[in-house]
């Protein structure tokens, strides 16, 4: 069962789980509800949208954009080193077989918004950041994903980075060209699946291409192959993680046109590759969009920062974050 809860933590008044159905007449049967919950838990030191977040190999994760550390056990955040080169929207961040956290690309902070193709490394043990080799390609909104060799591969983006893909090669510190995607994606989700080849699924729109749009790539051969059709509740905004049973996690985003009749979702559903099926799953304590998916080594999912809907209706930055519990 898969269920989303809510709790008090730092001061925070406790809510009561939302109801499971409705009442039905005994003669017909209770409709099948999602499953699945979702619990607040402490606050970040300072609001984040659009920034990936990584699980280190301590248990902790690790939200490079805005440097910071969140605890599971403590439910807690504190500050750490921050990049060399701040970043603000449209970079990764990979957890390599070191531990080390590889991040890359994304949209330089200052006037002239440069997309960069650099990157870096973080040390957990020592808090620090160290540039290493730069991508062929200028990306944000790309995908990276470690492969079982240890290397990481990084699809797509937006701009010139289209469908196109390389590899980085933590021995040399350097990247290289692979195959290309079968349509382009940008701010997509991927992932390792079990049988070691990779997910990518969804991102923005583009003329020609079918909404939420699937690929797999074989690292053996290093090409990609069409996988079909991603569901999600919301039109665009939403995040995606994988979790540790191959099914693909797609929650809140964003409905309606802009600004009068948008509406942020707190609504969440299931993709399993193996199926191609999607089904609802509990919704989040509030409303998101743009906020950050990461599975925790218990194989909770941290949903935190992002945007939410404030009283006036308008999109708002936001510090809180929760847990989906699979």
């Amino acid at each position: 069962m898969h269920r989303w809860t809510l709790r008090s933590l730092g001061g925070l008044p406790a809510a009561g789980l939302l109801a499971a159905g409705l009442a039905v007449s005994p003669a017909a049967p209770a409709a099948a509800q999602p499953s699945g919950t979702w619990t607040r838990t402490g606050s970040m030191t300072t609001p984040t949208e659009q920034q990936p977040g990584v699980l280190l190999h301590n248990g902790q994760v690790l939200m490079p954009g805005t440097a910071q550390l969140y605890d599971p056990a403590a439910g807690k955040w504190a500050t750490t080193g921050s990049m060399n080169v701040a970043r603000t929207v449209g970079f990764t961040a990979t957890v390599l077989q070191n531990g080390q956290v590889l991040v890359a690309g994304g949209v330089e902070a200052g006037v002239n918004m440069t997309v960069t193709s650099g990157a870096e490394l973080y040390n957990p043990a020592t808090g620090t950041w160290t540039p290493t080799g730069s991508m062929t390609t200028a990306r944000f909104g790309h995908t990276a994903t470690l492969l079982p060799n240890g290397q990481v591969l990084a699809a797509g983006g937006a701009l010139f980075a289209g469908s196109s893909a390389e590899l980085y090669d933590p021995a040399a510190g350097t990247w290289a060209t692979t195959g290309s995607m079968t349509s382009p994606h940008d701010g997509a989700l991927a992932g390792l699946l079990p049988n070691g080849q990779v997910l990518v699924v969804c991102g923005v729109d583009d003329p020609g291409v079918p909404p939420c749009a699937t690929d797999l790539y074989n690292p053996a051969t290093g090409t990609w192959t069409f996988d079909g059709i991603a569901g999600a509740s919301a039109t665009r905004n939403y995040s995606l993680v994988l979790l540790h049973n191959g099914q693909v996690l797609i929650s809140g985003g964003e409905n309606g046109t802009y600004p009068a009749k948008e509406t942020i979702t707190t609504t969440a559903n299931l993709f399993d590759p193996a199926t191609g099926n999607s089904t609802a799953t509990g919704s989040m304590t509030a409303p998101r969009e743009f906020h950050a998916l990461i599975v925790l080594q218990d194989g909770q999912v941290l949903a935190a920062g992002g945007e939410t809907q404030n009283k006036k209706g308008q999109p708002s930055p936001t510090a809180s974050a929760e847990l989906y519990a699979p």
